[in-house]
């Protein structure tokens, strides 16, 4: 799950950098330069905004990866452990 987590963050961060500028894109289209304005204001905040956060998802996106990995490293030494002491053959298990 937390593999999963991890490659899902991973596809929001690439939409996230995918998303084009909003800022000058739409000036015109207000019919007003006050709120052509304030929209542009908000186009470049968004655009600082998501920039923090594209680097935050891809930080928990690389936290959830390495988490998994350790939580896969443990649970298999673990399960080696059980094996060996149930008697049975273990990889590590030298006659």
């Amino acid at each position: 799950m937390i593999k999963e987590m991890g490659v899902g963050l991973g596809h929001v961060k690439k939409a996230f950098e995918g998303l084009g500028k909003l800022g000058g894109k739409y000036g015109d289209d207000f019919g007003h330069d006050d709120l052509a304005d304030k929209f542009k204001d908000f186009a470049t905040n968004w655009d600082i905004s998501r920039e923090k956060l594209t680097g935050e998802i891809e930080a928990l996106a690389e936290i959830a990866k390495v988490a998994a990995k350790a939580y896969e490293e443990i649970d298999h030494q673990l399960a080696e452990a059980i094996r060996g002491a149930q008697g049975g053959t273990s990889a590590k298990r030298v006659n």
